[in-house]
């Protein structure tokens, strides 16, 4: 009796032990066999406006895609321009099955594509669905135009009006310098094309505080910064810089005080041709106000733009919105190596500076 119970217990052992093996064996298989469908409520939404910015631009749809099981799935949104096939798309990622847009993301995904305030934008997307950390099971789903116009997004910080010789003395129609905290001090960049004079005001028309000159305008001949004090007597005399440029303006109202600083600009860092020896210069478009270039840029690089060949004054990007920062974060490149055009946009006053890296 003690021998078949040992026996027993001897089989019952075994198959214990089969079954153990058997569900040690039983491993999750993923079986790919369907990307998402991909829809959206809207394909042509026209020119944005700033006056709906928190408002919903457009919604995108999709089925979840079939893993085999009942998969913990992640979503990445892509948009990019029409015909780059996703080389350095913007992305939004969720582990919904729809997402929306307002009106004010869109409108930036289309200003860091590249694509021009006050143009059609054409975009291609596709939505990406991933299963953990593992992107061999990524599926894509098929890719659906649309077409949005965006618009500048310039804040309306407490600003002055820099009317003169070069623009016809028109307060309305001149550049502005701003005070994005509004403490007095106010800052801009002007192109002049020649040494011609000009002034301050503090609203688009004569028919307010005007600054002017006091005293004489100076020139540091090691530095090149031009400075004066300021007068809003309505018999002070125009302001002037020595030669035509592109100028930093500081003006310290609560000082009375203004300087200009001709610069030229450049591109720096780990992204571009030069990494962080040596820069690549920008050149000037006087017809957009703007500074670019083509250059090579490195896959997951960084960069930033720097005025003189220094780091008096250099900008980056701290919030990572395309919105320039002074003395800011690196700028993070594109995820693709490839020729881009990179372009910085000073013209808008303090707080408004931007900056796009569009695959040329």
């Amino acid at each position: 009796m003690k021998t078949w119970f040992t026996k027993i217990l001897g089989v019952g052992a075994v198959a214990l032990l089969l079954t153990a093996c058997e569900k040690e064996d039983e491993k999750t298989v993923i079986h790919p066999s369907g990307g998402p469908t991909l829809t959206a409520s809207s394909t042509a939404l026209g020119t944005l406006s700033m006056d709906n910015a928190a408002k919903e631009a457009v919604t995108f749809n999709w089925t979840a895609p079939n893993y085999g099981y009942a998969a913990a799935v992640t979503y990445t949104l892509q948009l990019d321009v029409k015909g780059n096939n996703f080389k350095s798309p913007s992305e939004f990622t969720t582990t919904s099955s729809s997402r929306t847009l307002t009106v004010s993301e869109l409108n930036s995904a289309l200003l860091a594509l590249g694509i021009a305030p006050g143009s059609a934008g054409q975009l291609d997307v596709r939505v990406k669905s991933d299963v953990g950390s593992n992107t061999a099971y990524a599926q894509l789903s098929s890719v659906t135009s649309l077409t949005a116009t965006p618009y500048l997004s310039v804040i309306a910080y407490p600003s002055l009006y820099v009317p003169g010789d070069y623009q016809g003395w028109a307060p309305d129609k001149a550049p502005r310098v701003a005070s994005p905290t509004n403490n007095g001090t106010y800052e801009g960049y002007i192109n002049f094309a020649s040494a011609s004079p000009f002034k301050f005001t503090s609203t688009p028309s004569w028919a307010n505080t005007n600054y002017g000159l006091v005293g004489t305008v100076t020139t540091n001949a090691t530095t090149k910064v031009t400075s004066s004090s300021l007068s809003t007597d309505g018999g002070a005399g125009n302001l002037s810089v020595p030669t035509a440029g592109y100028y930093r303006i500081v003006v310290d109202i609560p000082n009375l005080t203004w300087t200009a600083t001709p610069t030229t600009w450049a591109a720096i860092g780990s992204a571009t041709p030069g990494g962080w020896d040596n820069q690549t210069p920008l050149t000037y478009n006087a017809t957009t106000g703007t500074w670019s270039a083509v250059m090579t840029l490195s896959a997951n690089g960084e960069l930033k733009f720097r005025a003189n060949n220094g780091w008096d004054i250099n900008y980056g990007d701290n919030k990572a919105d395309g919105v320039l920062d002074f003395n800011a974060d690196n700028i993070k490149g594109p995820a693709a190596a490839g020729s881009y055009l990179v372009t910085l946009d000073l013209s808008q006053g303090a707080g408004n500076y931007t900056y796009s890296i569009r695959k040329n």
